[in-house]
Parts: C-alpha cells; structure tokens; sequence
C-alpha cells in the first residue's frame, strides 16, 4: 500500500475516493499546541489505507489534506484534518 500527493506515470485502474477526518480537542492548557498537527496526519493517512485496502487497492494517489481549527464560542477548540485521495490498483499482467 502506497500513498502518494501526485499522480503516477502509468497505467492504473480507478477504485474510488476515499476521505478520512480525525479530531483533536484542544484543552485550555493546550491552546499553544494548535500548530501540531504531525500525530493528526499519521492517523488520516492510516484511515486512507484502511479504506483503500476495503476496495482491494494498491494505493491512493493525489491525496489532499484540508487543515482546520474549529472554535465554539462557549466551548474549546477543535483541531480537525480532513483528507482525500483517488484509489487505484495495478492492471494484473497474464
């Protein structure tokens, strides 16, 4: 399983789109820490392999990743990462 922000040079077979979004509650002790999103992107780039693997996928490819930070007004904030990509497998060869 691969997982690729561009496209391939070859010869693929579409599967579909596959999108995932993880969120982080921010606790007022933790309102500094609204730039981290590293442990965010690991978690949405598993999702998207999991998805792909449930469409018999070799990989995603052209994967985007939409950053946000939600704030409520009577409540904390909320780092969300939405992420998506085209799933595509391999042409067997006989």
């Amino acid at each position: 399983m691969f997982l690729s922000t561009s496209g391939l040079n070859q010869s693929y077979i579409l599967k579909g789109i596959v999108n995932a979004t993880v969120k982080r509650t921010l606790k007022a002790e933790e309102l500094d820490e609204v730039d981290q999103f590293d442990n965010l992107y690991a978690q949405v780039q598993k999702k998207l392999e999991n998805k792909a693997l449930e469409l018999d996928a070799d990989g995603v490819i052209d994967i985007r990743f939409v950053p946000q930070i939600v704030r409520v007004s009577v409540g904390p904030k909320y780092m969300l990462l939405h992420g998506y990509g085209t799933a595509i497998s391999f042409p067997k060869k006989n």
